[in-house]
């Protein structure tokens, strides 16, 4: 097995398994009711020959923004990161970190020898986990919530990945009442958004409208 498989296997899955993801290769994922998704996923970097580095981020990717993305597929598949609204990176100790020294984003990546600090990388990865991430990201699954982070920290370790304007009308159309956000997306039109997110915004209120009249 792959040693960051093996990582994987024998500190991440537990934790997140008894958080309620599922998994599927070196990916987790957490759905809400509602269809939104928070996603975990590891992605490697051939940098250093002599340990195995990689980076572990965090996703969020609510079913509107979703939903957009695929308006073209009759039938969607199921929400993966490249549907991100958001991202943050789970940032390791100094004593795991492949460059406890550097900036972002280079001081987000994990590092260990194999076998020598696999162990202890692992465990560091588990307990920064359910200390400090868990807890904070599943907090975004509600949309408000996520709504004000990104509102109020759109430079921190959160990174929204789309504009201000149409992430609040994404996270608002489905619940927020329907006149509140039709006034959003008018501004956004007259701001010159998209015309295509226009249109998709106001054809899901109208249906709203219909669904609730």
């Amino acid at each position: 097995m792959n040693p960051l498989d093996t990582l994987v296997k024998q500190h991440v899955a537990p934790v997140m398994k008894a958080a309620g993801f599922t998994k599927k290769g070196r990916t987790f994922r957490l759905a809400a009711g509602n269809g939104d998704h928070l996603i975990l996923q590891f992605d490697t970097h051939a940098v250093d020959p002599g340990r195995h580095v990689f980076d572990v981020t965090f996703s969020v990717v609510p079913l509107p923004y979703w939903e957009f993305l695929k308006r073209q597929h009759v039938d969607p598949p199921a929400p993966d990161a490249s549907g991100a609204l958001a991202t943050c990176p789970v940032i390791p100790p100094a004593e795991v970190a492949h460059e406890p020294d550097e900036e972002m984003p280079f001081r987000s990546r994990w590092a260990f020898t194999e076998p020598r600090t696999r162990d202890l990388c692992g465990r560091e990865l588990a307990r920064v986990l359910v200390e400090e991430d868990l807890p904070r990201m599943t907090r975004l699954l509600d949309r408000k919530t996520l709504l004000e982070e990104t509102r109020t920290n759109p430079n921190g370790e959160l990174v929204r990945m789309w504009g201000a304007a149409q992430s609040e009308i994404v996270l608002r159309v489905d619940d927020d009442p329907v006149a509140d956000v039709a006034a959003l997306v008018d501004k956004a039109d007259a701001d010159g958004v998209f015309p295509g997110f226009v249109a998709w915004a106001r054809q899901r209120l109208q249906r709203r409208a219909v669904g609730e009249a």
